[in-house]
């Protein structure tokens, strides 16, 4: 009889532990700053992606000026657009120059981005105690997912919506819970639970930046050919300026492969960044080292952008 009450009541091992457990999510401050941290890198990655992408859309566009003008098979027809109903218009040109297809994946990729900068910016207020009703954050929950499905069906990937979800739907469940109680647990469980979602956005940018990177490499082929042809059947000046201009495409395509191969850096953190701030709030001492990578690889886009506009500006004067 002894034996099966004793059973029942909980050692004082276990009492300590629920105890720890209670002071560890419950009671202890939640530090603001990886949470910070975070937003910020979030931020500088936008930034530095969006210069990025400028950059190889402005020298593709440049390098289809110049093929396009100098093609002696050219018919100023092909540049005409051709309307359609409504807002929809087409190109008569086929297939379209590699410049706009950049353009187009620019522009859903930065509203993917935006997305993701919202939802840092949404965890930063939560984990600083910003008041933050159960209402608005519906709006914000709904807002950040809608905003990932349009960037994506503009793009007309063929991905279900659940993959690219930027808030999945028991990440939302947590976060509600954690608004309405405060218990760490919740925030670190949302975390947790949305890391995957974090992961699958991930994979579809870096898709993209692959899609590009392919894009890039067949346009550089396409320009280096006409110079080959013309550099044989010069001689003297004339060669030495099919020469300068085989170097300057040379240096555009090594710079440009240079800006998606850091965008993927960038891009290839983010996961980790995420997965950080679960682990500060069990852990407030660790080190935040894929937080730190992003907001390196920011800065880095932002240098490599700067860089090459200087060039840009110097190759002109």
């Amino acid at each position: 009889m002894n034996s099966k009450v004793n059973r029942g009541i909980p050692k004082a091992e276990s009492i300590f532990a629920y105890v720890l457990l209670l002071l560890i999510f419950g009671c202890a401050t939640l530090s603001p700053e990886p949470f910070n941290q975070f937003s910020s890198s979030v931020k500088e990655a936008q930034t530095g992606i969006d210069e990025g992408m400028t950059i190889t859309y402005n020298w593709t566009r440049a390098g289809f000026l110049e093929g396009f003008s100098s093609d002696q098979n050219a018919n100023f027809s092909q540049l005409i657009i051709v309307p359609g109903k409504g807002y929809d218009w087409q190109w008569t040109i086929d297939p379209q120059p590699v410049y706009l297809t950049i353009r187009k994946t620019q522009l859903a990729v930065l509203e993917l981005t935006s997305a993701f900068v919202d939802y840092a910016s949404l965890l930063a207020k939560l984990a600083g105690n910003e008041l933050v009703s159960t209402e608005t954050f519906e709006q914000l929950a709904k807002d950040l997912n809608k905003n990932a499905n349009d960037a994506v069906k503009a793009l007309k990937l063929d991905v279900s919506t659940t993959n690219i979800a930027i808030l999945s739907t028991a990440a939302s469940e947590l976060l509600r819970s954690y608004i309405e109680n405060k218990r760490q647990e919740y925030l670190r469980d949302a975390i947790l639970d949305n890391q995957q979602n974090i992961q699958d956005y991930s994979n579809i940018c870096i898709s993209l930046i692959h899609t590009i990177r392919g894009a890039i490499k067949t346009y550089y082929a396409e320009r280096y050919e006409p110079i080959r042809i013309a550099w044989d059947s010069s001689t003297g000046v004339k060669r030495l300026k099919e020469t300068q201009k085989m170097i300057n495409l040379n240096e555009q395509f090594v710079d440009t492969i240079r800006v998606l191969q850091e965008l993927e850096i960038a891009y290839s953190s983010l996961p980790k960044a995420h997965a950080d701030l679960a682990k500060s709030i069990e852990n407030p001492a660790l080190s935040l080292d894929g937080i730190q990578t992003l907001y390196s690889s920011g800065k880095r886009l932002q240098r490599l952008y700067n860089e090459l506009k200087e060039a840009e500006s110097e190759n002109q004067n």
